[in-house]
């Protein structure tokens, strides 16, 4: 049985349309495509071999391929005409023909928009048929030919000039006709003949410089060969110092944050010196702030729309009050109420903070340069905010009559800026001391603090805690830190944890004023604060400042204390120290903070008397300790420091606790080595009073060389003594009168 014809047989004798589009292909290489076709193997295919539908349809088609496939002889006669050989498999004669040239085909061009087919098109025909070389040159040819056109125009063919060279600079960029080199040379020379004329005729440059930046930045960014990621680093660098130079409005500021935007990691790293300049000559703006703008339309705008969503709250109101029995379409009605009053409401707020930029320009600005300095890393950041610090007390301190603006706006960037530890926002804070015309004690501004705590992620309600507090500010008194805390408790962010952060760095900014000012605002506003906060104050601010650590005390544990409790010693023992080793407070006082009566003061009764209730273990060793404390303090004398250890070895035994070898160590100090050093003379009394507790604590063993150091001591000071009388008395017998030595 003949094998069957191949399967392009048919598809080979089927005749074709002739075309105008056909391309002519000699029959050689189409003999040598078709042995390639029919010598090839068909890659093997990986499939079920369960026995089934599949497996079957697969064994088939695998047969049919092998089949398909097999080699075709060659033809003995030679290289004919491929067609030849299946010139017997079908009715129509193939016959070979010269090959024609290729007609156009007007029908098969592709019919494109207006807009499109006249896109990039000058006027001057000629300019298609330059090639990009030449476009390159005529580029720089605009550019030389501006310099030379603006020297001879008038002051009024400025505007028009500079207007036409930015629609061509910015086309020829978009079509990515400028190469990097021509764009830094345009940058330096353009910008350097607009200062040059506009100085020439008196005339401000911002604008016209403004407006190339801008043209220049919009090519740039649409251009579809040359984006900004594929820039020199120095050529950013040098637009960023060319933005820099002319005053920094808001729309340096938004071309700022595209170039920062725009710019990749590794060009970052290499424009320091472009962002150092831009940050500066940003910090100088808030020198002196100019509203941007008339703000009256957009504020009679937000008015108009609370109004309107006063009255369709209303409405609200009214169909929650009065919905029927259709509970679907009085829910659909509220529904759309509510959206409506939502989208009022919006409105509203988004007129108020567009007003809000306008009336405060430099709260906008702080906040535009903080974005712009989030794109770099951290390292980055540090290092630029840290030598731009000292630029900025340069600034300020060369300004004649200078103001807190420049200060305060330099604090609040640095409280905006997010991943910054404590420890450099604090030296920020320092070194801005130094600027002069700011009180040597100025409190730390409250929104610089809740800036500082939002950009950080403390208070996760950011811009409702910021409302409020600007709201109370204008209803309840100044701005202060006390407020920010107030604030922060009405919307249930943590309080207690930002208190003590906000203690904590104070206490590092050495601000103790701030805290006793803190507390006291607080406790005007009515608010609480727990022990376990008051207590570590109290610690920290003793060591500084006594007198406002008791005052604090007194603010809050007079009477009943903070809810109803008393100071609880063991959390406060820096401040209990720190009464003990200060001359001016009495003993009496130190107990009574403590909350513990002095024995000596009560009657035999009630001085024997035990208490029910038993001390914890760290208030045990806080006695202790404190014992300790006034034995070996060099503020009390000898015999006060001995009347208070005996005052805590009496509230340790009234509470049934154990006396411990600390204890009976801290009274044999304060009776026996500080009379010792005094050079007095120890009682037999207090001597055995103080071996009878020391044989109870430490044993008879330290007990009996205690006594044997205290009786020789006494010896030895009566033996002294003798020898100083004696000497005494032969030199005043100066007539050697009366019995021999």
């Amino acid at each position: 049985m003949l094998p069957r014809h191949p399967a392009c047989c048919r598809a080979v004798t089927r005749q074709l349309s002739p075309s105008h589009d056909a391309i002519w292909v000699p029959d050689e290489v189409l003999r040598h495509a078709f042995h390639r076709f029919v010598k090839t193997r068909t890659a093997k295919r990986y499939g079920s071999f369960v026995p089934g539908p599949l497996e079957s349809r697969r064994r088939l088609g695998k047969r049919r391929m092998a089949h398909l496939t097999e080699p075709v002889p060659a033809s003995p006669h030679g290289l004919g005409p491929l067609w030849s050989f299946f010139g017997k498999t079908g009715d129509t004669r193939w016959q070979w023909e010269a090959p024609s040239t290729r007609t156009p085909n007007k029908a098969s061009a592709a019919v494109l928009p207006a807009w499109l087919m006249e896109w990039g098109q000058s006027e001057d025909t000629k300019d298609s048929t330059k090639t990009p070389a030449d476009q390159a040159i005529s580029i720089e040819e605009d550019i030389d030919n501006f310099s030379r056109t603006l020297q001879a125009a008038s002051q009024d063919e400025m505007p028009k000039i500079c207007a036409v060279f930015n629609q061509r600079f910015n086309q020829s960029l978009r079509l990515g006709l400028v190469s990097e080199a021509i764009m830094h040379n345009a940058l330096r020379a353009i910008s350097c003949a607009i200062r040059v004329e506009c100085l020439k005729f008196d005339l401000a440059d911002t604008q016209s410089l403004l407006r190339f930046y801008q043209s220049f930045w919009d090519g740039l960014v649409t251009c579809k060969v040359l984006q900004p990621s594929d820039l020199d680093p120095r050529t950013l660098n040098m637009f960023l110092h060319f933005l820099a130079d002319i005053p920094i409005c808001s729309e340096v500021q938004t071309l700022s944050h595209g170039v920062m935007h725009a710019a990749t990691v590794a060009q970052l790293s290499k424009m320091d010196q472009g962002l150092n300049h831009l940050v500066r000559a940003w910090a100088r703006s808030w020198l002196i702030e100019h509203p941007s703008g008339d703000s009256h339309s957009l504020f009679l705008a937000a008015s108009r729309d609370l109004a309107e969503s006063s009255g369709r709250l209303d409405c609200l109101q009214t169909l929650i009050s009065n919905k029927g029995s259709n509970n679907e379409l009085a829910f659909s009605t509220i529904q759309e109420a509510y959206e409506e009053v939502k989208g009022s409401l919006d409105r509203a707020l988004e007129s108020i903070l567009m007003a809000e930029k306008i009336v405060m320009p430099r709260r906008n600005s702080i906040h535009n340069l903080s974005c712009v300095l989030e794109y770099l890393p951290r390292d980055r950041v540090r290092r630029l905010l840290d030598r731009s610090t000292d630029h900025v007390i340069r600034i300020h301190n060369s300004v004649d009559n200078p103001s807190t603006s420049l200060h305060h706006g330099w604090l609040s960037l640095v409280a905006q800026i997010p991943g910054l530890d404590d420890k450099f926002f604090i030296d920020i804070v320092k070194r801005m001391q130094k600027c002069k015309g700011i009180p040597e004690y100025t409190s730390l501004p409250g929104e610089i603090v809740l800036s500082r705590w939002i950009s950080q992620g403390h208070v996760q309600q950011g811009d409702l805690v910021r409302i409020t507090f600007e709201v109370f500010a204008s209803n309840k008194g100044p701005p202060d830190l006390g407020l920010v805390l107030f604030a922060i408790d009405q919307h249930k962010e943590m309080f207690f944890r930002r208190t003590k952060d906000l203690f904590k760095l104070l206490s590092a900014l050495e601000r103790y004023k701030d805290v006793y000012q803190i507390l006291v605002r607080m406790q005007d506003l009515g608010m609480k604060l727990p022990p376990d906060i008051i207590g570590p104050t109290l610690n920290i601010m003793s060591n500084y400042d006594l007198w406002l650590t008791y005052q604090i005390y007194k603010m809050f544990y007079s009477g009943l204390g903070i809810r109803g409790r008393g100071l609880r010693p063991n959390l406060s023992q820096n401040f209990i120290y720190s009464m003990v080793n200060d001359a001016t407070v009495s003993p009496l006082r130190i107990w009574k903070v403590m909350g513990i009566p002095f024995y000596e003061k009560l009657r035999p009764v009630e001085r024997d008397a035990f208490s029910t209730s038993r001390l914890s273990p760290a208030m045990i060793d806080f006695v202790t300790s404190l014992a300790i404390a006034f034995a070996r303090t060099d503020a009390r004398p000898q015999r006060v420091a001995l009347r208070n250890v005996v005052q805590c070895l009496h509230h340790l035994r009234r509470h049934a606790a154990p006396i411990t070898p600390e204890l009976t160590r801290a009274i044999s100090h304060a009776g026996f080595t500080r009379k010792i050093l005094a050079g007095n003379w120890i009682s037999k009394e207090l001597q055995s009073w103080i071996l009878s507790l020391v044989e109870v604590a430490e044993g008879t063993d330290v007990a009996v060389i205690t006594d044997r150091v205290v009786t020789y001591w006494n010896e030895q000071l009566v033996e002294t003594r003798q020898a100083k009388a004696r000497k005494e008395a032969r030199e005043m017998n100066v007539l050697r009168v009366g019995p021999i030595d």
